[in-house]
């Protein structure tokens, strides 16, 4: 029987509840388990399932896990896992005996579950873990890793060395391979959402997550984030997921009526963070919620780029020089009356504000 809990207990974000699992919880389904004739032990992730003996990896987790939700939220979760390779009855009555402890030790313990509760959501994180890497040496090592054996053959299918399950159990000497880590973001005093944005407004409803709707105007100092080399995933979970690197600049904005202001300062702020940080793994925006931000900004008729063109070379000497020159000395260019526009176009400022543009502000100190 194997199971384990956000991080493995040790990469938990919220301590209290770890704790209680850690040290409470983990005993008592043990004891349990051994008592009846099975064998406990942490859940295993394997760095190479080819390779076991290179070691199981202990790793921080996003909300997207059960585990790693609950872990957001300051709520005991357990991850339970019974592999396909051993026998059906054997899991069904693991299974049961789990169960079993876990009620138990929930009911003696209601009052330490409680407390543990209220004091991770009585915390106020101020920064995010959002990247990190294997540590480069183990963090701990399993003397007697319980497995089962296996041999490779070569299949004509795949035409590699695959593996051959054979049923037997073996123990050996598992590295525990930890994580340093990477990069980290300092949470702002709160997020600003446009009331357009509904779809992430709901979700933020649905969590729990406390906000507050503006009945008028805001101008406010804010913090607001561009998209760089933005790149779509592979489809998942009925998404396009986004990577990009961001670039951060200060302004000063009006926040219409109806926006919504999430602060940091709340029980579920973490969890609030994980959805509207950008640099977040599983926030609202690496999830592909918005898509508008990757549209080309729309086309400008001609006769306006021309305008916007002459009055430019009427007003700024450099950029009629550099004209002036790449026009000598490219024909292809001057022959080309939308490239001259075009490049007029891009040496008259930044463009349209709004692509690549992320719609969330931060607010900060």
């Amino acid at each position: 029987m194997t199971f384990t809990y956000a991080g493995w207990g040790t990469y938990a974000r919220h301590r209290a509840t770890a704790d209680w699992l850690e040290g409470r919880f983990g005993p008592a389904v043990s004891t349990a388990l051994t008592a009846a004739g099975h064998i406990p032990i942490i859940y295993p992730s394997p760095i190479d399932t080819r390779h076991p003996e290179k070691g199981i990896r202990y790793s921080p987790e996003g909300p997207r896990y059960s585990t790693g939700y609950g872990d957001f939220i300051g709520m005991p979760t357990v991850l339970v896992e019974n592999h396909m390779l051993k026998p059906y009855r054997q899991r069904v009555l693991g299974t049961y005996v789990l169960l079993e402890a876990a009620l138990k030790v929930a009911a003696t313990d209601r009052a330490r579950i409680a407390q543990a509760k209220a004091a991770d959501r009585a915390s106020r994180p101020t920064e995010l873990l959002t990247r990190w890497k294997p540590a480069a040496a183990p963090i701990g090592w399993i003397e007697n890793f319980k497995g089962v054996a296996f041999d490779t053959y070569r299949s004509p299918a795949s035409g590699r060395d695959e593996q051959r399950w054979l049923g037997k159990p073996i123990t050996f000497r598992m590295p525990i391979i930890g994580q340093q880590p990477v990069e980290t973001v300092r949470l702002p005093k709160a997020w600003w959402i446009p009331p357009e944005q509904t779809e992430v407004i709901e979700r933020l409803r649905l969590h729990g997550i406390r906000f507050e709707t503006t009945q008028t105007p805001q101008i406010r100092k804010l913090d607001r984030v561009q998209l760089i080399d933005p790149k779509l995933s592979q489809p998942n979970e009925g998404r396009y997921p986004i990577t990009a690197r961001f670039a951060h600049a200060s302004i000063e904005q009006e926040m219409p009526a109806g926006s919504v202001r999430v602060r940091a300062d709340q029980p579920l702020g973490l969890l609030a963070a994980a959805l509207l940080e950008p640099e977040s793994q599983d926030s609202f925006l690496a999830w592909g919620f918005f898509p508008e931000m990757l549209a080309p900004a729309p086309n400008t008729d001609a006769y306006v780029l021309a305008a916007l063109g002459e009055r430019l070379l009427d007003t700024d000497a450099d950029v009629k020089r550099r004209f002036e020159q790449k026009i000598k000395e490219e024909p292809a260019f001057a022959a080309d009356a939308d490239a001259r526009l075009a490049w007029l176009y891009a040496e008259a400022g930044p463009g349209h504000p709004y692509p690549l543009r992320y719609p969330i502000a931060r607010e900060v100190d």
